[in-house]
């Protein structure tokens, strides 16, 4: 991530979403372009977000990712992008409720990647900032 970005530079943010549901990618997608971002990529799964990860250009500097999808979960999809050396900032988001968050927030943190936290589905824009601002936090 680019050392000079600051909250005021949310612009300059690039983004990825993966979820297996179309409603919620395009409901995210409108929350961080309300927030200012404007660099937006999705994926409708996991494996199709493995592929698009692999061939995006710069990577994204956060990475919004459902728990629960039918083909890779949110667990394996953050496994597979630790063997992939990502190092931007992970947020995982559930409509399952809050001891799934927790388990999740538990394994993330075990799996040593810049993770930012849970959000619960759906997701509200001041959670979703919040989170965010713990991106420039780490810069």
């Amino acid at each position: 991530m680019d050392d000079s970005l600051s909250p005021s530079d949310n612009a300059r943010l690039h983004v990825m979403i993966v979820d297996d549901d179309d409603f919620q990618i395009e409901f995210v997608s409108d929350l961080l372009a309300e927030c200012g971002i404007k660099n937006i990529v999705t994926a409708l799964g996991g494996k199709s977000g493995l592929t698009i990860f692999d061939h995006t250009n710069p990577k994204p500097d956060l990475l919004l990712c459902d728990i629960q999808m039918p083909d890779i979960d949110g667990f394996e999809f953050m496994k597979k992008l630790g063997e992939r050396n990502y190092t931007g900032g992970v947020i995982l988001m559930s409509g399952q409720g809050a001891k799934v968050l927790y388990s999740a927030s538990l394994v993330a943190q075990l799996a040593r990647q810049n993770f930012l936290g849970t959000i619960e589905k759906p997701l509200q824009k001041d959670a979703l900032m919040a989170a965010i601002e713990k991106l420039y936090a780490k810069v």
